[in-house]
């Protein structure tokens, strides 16, 4: 089922209201030529039809000026009944008003009496309905002497029977119009925006570190495949900036082993040696903790990197989540109790993975550990294990104080730590490490945080069955 957000954003999109715009081009065009065709033939209709009674007047009232009331009579009775009583109607009016020829009007009860006020030839039009109520009549009113008029009338019924077809089907095809200018405008918007798709998502790709996806021009147009063009080359100006930066990095991480090694060899010889002063060797043992904390992150900058880059094979086996999280619980909860902080851990479902154990547990154990860092004592950190369709799902949640809003996007940078974390230690690489180790074996991690804390997710692939 479609959600309301889906639905707004269908309507906010590009291709939507191209699709909108063809839809009311299309029919409001069709509209605009049907009402102008309908106008146009029962323009038509009506003028043939006032042609024929004006034809049909002038030889009745030709009959009556050459030949009398006599055969004036002759001729209405012929012409009605060829033409019929219900569709046709003569009559001759006095002076008075009063009929003195006249055909049958039982279906004409609405004939108007001829003005009195009219100037002598002069012809006039009207239209009357019939006493079927169905349809309507055209009658004309000439002169045809002195104080006498000649009416003649005709049925428009199968005129707006015609009329009332054409906008019945008129109607039809304007609906067909827009059915049809729906889905050409869709089809077009769609085929315009689907480069556009493409780039949108092999940026949020890029944006979730995968720097070497790129977009294939698909002769989407030439302003398109331009588009295509120029982000990839600027997807291969970041991939090099950003692997050469890695490289640095790397390089000094090397570099720094062995110097450190030695530092702390020397020192180390210092802090044992039995002539040392005591403020020596205190000295020498600060040394030599220092070096083992240079070298945890060394050695953590190299692993990120090499996980990365797929250097270091996985060691692959089925590992049952609920398990890695029973352990990581068991090897937390000391340091959760010297916190006052309630550690706990559930598994509705037992999901097994594909994946290098030692990794996943070092990755699960950065996040429990992120977790009960900036929780405070009083506050509680639940770890669970869900399933979501393909995907095995573990999320760490706490009742911290939360991420600061700006500090999201920039959360799993190598060495990135925010204002709130400034005065906790730490070298800010465990989330960097984590997120490393999830994208290596398929997977990621999603962080949603509020002032009622944060929770931590990592998804990893389920093993069918």
């Amino acid at each position: 089922m479609s959600s309301p957000q889906g639905h707004t954003e269908r309507r906010r999109s590009v291709a939507f209201k191209l699709a909108l715009f063809y839809a009311l081009f299309f029919g409001l065009a069709s509209a605009g030529a049907g009402t102008l065709l309908y106008q146009l033939v029962r323009a038509h209709i009506v003028g043939e039809i006032e042609q024929d009674i004006g034809r049909h007047t002038l030889e009745l009232r030709r009959t009556l000026t050459d030949e009398g009331l006599g055969a004036l009579a002759h001729a209405m009775t012929a012409t009605v009944e060829a033409r019929g009583t219900d569709d046709y109607v003569v009559r001759l009016v006095g002076p008075d008003g009063a009929p003195v020829l006249t055909s049958d009007v039982a279906n004409w009860p609405n004939l108007p009496p001829p003005p009195r006020d009219r100037a002598g030839g002069t012809e006039s039009f009207t239209t009357v309905d019939l006493a079927d109520g169905r349809s309507r009549a055209r009658l004309l009113t000439v002169e045809a002497g002195p104080g006498r008029y000649l009416q003649v009338g005709t049925s428009l019924g199968g005129g707006e029977a015609f009329l009332e077809h054409l906008e019945r089907y008129g109607l039809a095809v304007i609906a067909t119009m827009l059915s049809l200018g729906s889905l050409v405008g869709w089809w077009l918007a769609r085929q315009a925006m689907a480069g556009v798709e493409s780039v949108t998502r092999a940026a949020e790709r890029i944006a979730d570190g995968h720097f070497a996806d790129r977009v294939t021009a698909a002769g989407h147009g030439r302003e398109i495949d331009d588009l295509v063009v120029t982000f990839n080359r600027m997807a291969d100006r970041v991939q090099t900036v950003m692997r050469e930066m890695r490289e640095v990095n790397d390089s000094i991480a090397h570099d720094l082993r062995s110097p450190l090694t030695r530092i702390r060899g020397l020192a180390e010889s210092a802090a044992t040696d039995r002539t040392a002063c005591g403020e020596t060797a205190d000295l020498a043992g600060s040394i030599v903790e220092e070096c083992d904390r240079l070298m945890g992150v060394i050695n953590t900058v190299l692993e990120i990197a090499e996980t990365e880059a797929g250097v270091r094979s996985l060691r692959l086996e089925d590992v049952d989540l609920a398990d890695l999280v029973a352990q990581a619980a068991e090897l937390f909860a000391g340091v959760a109790e010297d916190k006052g902080i309630a550690l706990g851990h559930t598994a509705t479902v037992r999901p097994v993975v594909r994946g290098d154990r030692r990794r996943l547990q070092r990755a699960l154990a950065n996040l429990v550990d992120n977790a009960l860092k900036y929780t405070p004592g009083g506050g509680r950190v639940d770890v669970a294990v869900v399933a979501a369709g393909r995907m095995a799902e573990v999320s760490v949640r706490d009742t911290g104080p939360g991420i600061a809003e700006a500090d999201l996007p920039r959360l799993f940078e190598r060495f990135y730590r925010g204002d709130r974390a400034r005065h906790l230690p730490g070298n800010g690489l465990g989330l960097s490490l984590a997120l490393a180790v999830a994208r290596a074996h398929g997977g990621d991690i999603a962080v949603r945080s509020g002032s009622g804390g944060s929770t931590f997710t990592l998804r990893l692939p389920r093993v069918a069955g």
